[in-house]
């Protein structure tokens, strides 16, 4: 029998697999929305199976992942489910979707260019219109001489307003040392983000992706508000790390009050000590006091 466990909305879906994986369930979760219908197979937190719309594995996982509204329903995982799933981790799953969503918005914007294009040459290649007919030549008569134009008076010039003391200059510091990580690194940074904390966009990164800016932001602000519960014996939230499938690290640093550093890390080319004990306590002072003016 289904039980329903939740009505989706922004992320939550999101929050409903994480949960099934960490605490290792065994479970269908079904996920009825007005776009359609869909299930997801997981055996002891690892996701086997998913279809739906026609589609099965990665694909329906990522249908499923673009519904904001609806209802998830749980359920006893079937006998023999098979395993379609490429990615068992639901954070390499979603961060795939965060980079196919990106992708898709940028084949539409190119696709609006090149229709907008062709709009533009279509209207070149046609024939100019006709002139009008000219008309029929009238008497002369004549008219009286326009009097010269009265010199008006020249408004007294006004100095330019003051600009804002050090953004620009503080922004292209901040991307100068993104710059210096990624040499550090030597090929294993994926991705580099500053984040701001109240719009979960990317003010400065290297290959960003703006889903997964607000995927990081979003989940470093529920965990700091589960630590600050009464049960916690951590009330503060300085770093988080996330281990991925293939050896891949998310970490998300708090830089200040206004902005997150966040990093996706291949661990094959960058190894988690020197990431740990170097590149961060290095670099974190650096983008502090770049970030210290910034708006």
């Amino acid at each position: 029998m289904a039980t329903t466990i939740a009505q989706i909305g922004g992320f939550e879906l999101w929050d409903i697999l994480q949960l099934a994986q960490t605490s290792r369930m065994s479970i269908k979760l079904s996920v009825e929305s007005p776009y359609g219908t869909g299930s997801m197979f997981f055996e002891h937190g690892h996701l086997l199976h998913a279809e739906a719309e026609n589609k099965v594995g990665d694909e329906a996982v990522s249908v499923m992942l673009g519904w904001r509204e609806g209802s998830v329903s749980s359920s006893k995982l079937p006998d023999n489910t098979p395993t379609t799933v490429r990615n068992s981790s639901i954070s390499a799953l979603l961060l795939e979707h965060a980079r196919r969503s990106d992708e898709s918005e940028r084949d539409a914007e190119r696709e609006r260019k090149r229709a907008a294009q062709q709009q533009r040459k279509a209207r070149r290649s046609q024939p100019p219109p006709a002139p009008p007919p000219a008309p029929p030549p009238r008497a002369t008569r004549r008219r009286p001489q326009p009097q010269p134009p009265q010199p008006q008076p020249q408004p007294e010039p006004q100095s330019p307003p003051p600009q804002e003391e050090d953004s620009p200059m503080d922004l292209q510091a901040v991307k100068s040392i993104l710059e210096e990580i990624d040499e550090s690194l030597m090929g294993g940074l994926l991705g580099v983000d500053i984040i701001s904390r109240s719009t979960s966009m990317s003010i400065a990164g290297i290959n960003s992706s703006r889903h997964a800016c607000a995927l990081f932001n979003r989940m470093y602000e529920d965990l700091q508000t589960a630590m600050a519960s009464k049960e916690s014996p951590a009330k503060q939230l300085h770093k988080l790390i996330i281990e991925g499938e293939n050896n891949t690290y998310i970490f998300i640093i708090e830089i200040d009050k206004r902005h997150r550093w966040a990093m996706l890390v291949d661990g094959n080319r960058a190894a988690l000590g020197m990431v740990l004990a170097i590149v961060i306590p290095d670099f974190q002072p650096k983008l502090v006091d770049a970030l210290k003016h910034y708006s």
